[in-house]
């Protein structure tokens, strides 16, 4: 959706600002710049025979692939050799000792290879031609006992990709399917063979099908009209018509559906969650349906194979209070690789075998062994009765009483918070802060009801949930009603920039990072992107009954913002322009108001790299300290 803020890691640092230059280095900011460092492992894959992991680590302070030996007791690492000039896309294996690799040359043009790598000898052999890099390739199979992997990518001459086969023992590669018109993304099968295209021209979607590789793709009406439904996701079984999909219930939450292609038509519902959207579903090689993703309270498996589910149960028991994904299993099953993850951390690499977990290597090993704050999932009851569900961070060693608190409603506004590790919730929590993420009306994944409730509401029901959810940690005590500020990011940055602006003001102080201070401008930028009847259907949905666009942008009112606020954004941000933040910057200048802003050099929509990242919570800190601190005497009002 428009406007969704992911938070993300980051790589260089520069800035422009209003406040003093030395501002960033004066605050400790190695303290944030923990909640940043590189990860010390991820991308981490299973040998078949689960006696090694294969993982990006940090190596004398340097990315690189490297090879955890599990057969001792604790694992050791051991550095893989790749040419320097290169660097490592993606990497799988195909064999106990026998790694695939997809290494990238850079440049005016460039170019990828597929390598094998042998870890007796240490050879590597290139497998096919370089091919140029292309926007949307995606390996879609690997059949490692086959000998074969199929790659989607563009083919010369053709406006839509098609599908390439490799041969892992020779390095041929064939077209194995064709590109076909309005056809962007393709299918495969446990077998690997590309069963369907699913289609795209304007709003129309339908779904190209074929039974077998020997057969050609043919059409269906009624699945066109199941695609443009909402049906999401099909996974087709070999050998046989049925398969699965995502879509959405009468009940308008999306759940699990066995699916017939020879016929275009969904089939019987198979599982729903009565709270939430389903995130995604489990297969067998032979099409069985093993389980099913779901982020209720917190993200997790519910396992439908009873071997699965005992399995699962006894992962958590090993490693309780944590979200425990299974990431591979070796082909006899006895061993598992564990992603495991908590609030407070984020998340470390495990071996499951014989009733143990073994650390393979955490995430951050700075952060995995310090007290975090935990997060907890709450519901409240707006004024109009409406319950919103959300996440409440409670700061550790602190009783949960007259906390000061920062409510940090998410972007979007068409997305949700999970429960998971975020560096702005910790980071706030470890000062002090009680922090609250509320999914308020209009939020994606608690079903269709919940967004559309949302439509035209911008500024007024999905600001009241926000607003509703800080006075209701008011009442219940946990929350100092004189001590509250919010802060968010993209439509979140809005909503500060909206809070601060409200004739009667119910925070302290106010965050924005990439917030829209005129939705009319916003609009103007995005038209591009719609038809004119889309256009106008989507301003309607932010509009809704209000006069004009200019009632629900905060640059129209800012003769009220007088709270301190903090504004900051990237220049090179092509989401929502750095203009937003800079023109509301500029009219409080002229105003005369005091508040912070800060401009990322070469940033977009969200930070990249740990030292801008860093920088930012740095101010974030000092601008609390200042205004809404966690712990010393609180200041006056502006």
């Amino acid at each position: 959706m428009l406007w969704r803020f992911l938070r993300g890691a980051a790589l260089a640092f520069a800035c422009v600002q209003s406040l003093p230059a030395s501002a960033a280095s004066d605050a400790s900011p190695a303290d944030a710049a923990a909640y940043f460092a590189p990860p010390a492992i991820e991308d981490a894959a299973l040998s078949p025979d689960g006696l090694r992991v294969a993982a990006r680590a940090l190596v004398e302070g340097r990315p690189r692939l490297a090879i955890f030996d599990l057969s001792d007791a604790a694992p050791t690492l051991h550095p893989v050799a790749l040419p320097e000039e290169e660097r490592l896309e993606w990497h799988g294996w195909l064999g106990p000792r026998l790694l695939l690799v997809s290494l990238l040359r850079q440049g005016a043009a460039p170019s990828a290879r597929f390598v094998t790598v042998d870890l007796d000898t240490g050879k590597r052999s290139q497998l096919g031609a370089a091919r140029p890099v292309e926007a949307g390739d995606e390996v879609l199979h690997i059949a490692a006992d086959q000998g074969f992997l199929l790659l989607k990518s563009s083919v010369p001459g053709k406006a839509t990709p098609g599908v390439y086969r490799l041969d892992l023992a020779t390095g041929a590669v064939t077209l194995a399917v064709a590109p076909q018109e309005h056809v962007w993304d393709w299918v495969a099968d446990s077998a690997g063979v590309i069963r369907a295209g699913l289609a795209s021209q304007g709003k129309r979607a339908w779904l190209l099908y074929r039974k077998s590789e020997h057969e050609s793709f043919s059409r269906s009406a009624r699945a066109a009209g199941e695609v443009r439904a909402g049906v999401d996701r099909f996974v087709p079984i070999r050998g046989t018509d049925r398969g699965y999909a995502l879509a959405q219930t009468p009940a308008g939450r999306v759940g699990l559906y066995a699916y017939d292609f020879g016929k275009g038509r969904l089939g019987a519902l198979l599982y729903a969650d009565s709270r939430v959207d389903l995130d995604g579903f489990q297969t067998g090689p032979d099409g069985r349906l093993l389980g099913v993703d779901v982020s209720a309270d917190r993200p997790a498996t519910h396992w439908l194979d009873p071997a699965l589910a005992q399995r699962q149960a006894r992962i958590d028991s090993a490693l309780p209070g944590r979200a425990n994904r299974v990431i591979a299993s070796s082909a006899d099953q006895a061993r598992s690789l564990v992603f495991s993850e908590s609030a407070a951390d984020p998340g470390a690499f495990y071996l499951y075998a014989g009733g143990r977990a073994t650390l393979v290597g955490a995430v951050s090993p700075t952060l995995a062994v310090r007290q975090g704050a935990e997060m907890k999932a709450v519901q409240y009851r707006a004024r109009d009765g409406l319950a919103v569900s959300g996440y409440l961070t409670l700061p550790a060693g602190r009783e949960a009483k007259g906390l000061p608190l920062v409510v940090m409603p998410h972007g979007g506004p068409f997305a949700r918070d999970s429960w998971g590790y975020d560096p702005w919730v910790q980071y706030l929590a470890d000062r002090g802060y009680a922090v609250l993420q509320p999914n308020y009306r209009g939020s994606t994944g608690f079903g269709r009801d919940l967004v559309e409730k949302g439509n035209g509401e911008w500024g007024r029901g999905m600001q009241n949930d926000v607003d509703d959810g800080a006075d209701w940690l008011v009442a219940q005590g946990i929350a100092d009603p004189r001590r509250i500020c919010i802060m968010g990011a993209s439509y979140g940055g809005y909503a500060a920039m909206w809070a601060a602006t409200a004739p009667a003001p119910r925070y302290r102080c106010a965050i924005s990072f990439a917030g829209i201070s005129d939705v009319a401008a916003q609009l103007a930028y995005d038209r591009k992107t719609f038809e004119e009847r889309d256009y106008r259907a989507w301003k309607h949905r932010i509009q809704g009954s209000a006069p004009s666009l200019d009632a629900l942008s905060p640059i129209a009112r800012v003769d009220a913002l007088r709270m301190p606020i903090l504004i900051a954004h990237g220049t090179a941000d092509d989401t929502v322009p750095a203009d937003q933040s800079a023109r509301l910057h500029a009219a409080l200048t002229r105003l005369g108001r005091a508040h912070d802003y800060v401009a990322y050099q070469g940033q977009g929509h969200t930070l990249e790299g740990p030292a801008d990242n860093a920088d930012f919570l740095t101010r974030v800190g000092k601008f609390l300290d200042a205004h809404n601190p966690a712990w010393s005497h609180l200041p006056p009002a502006r």
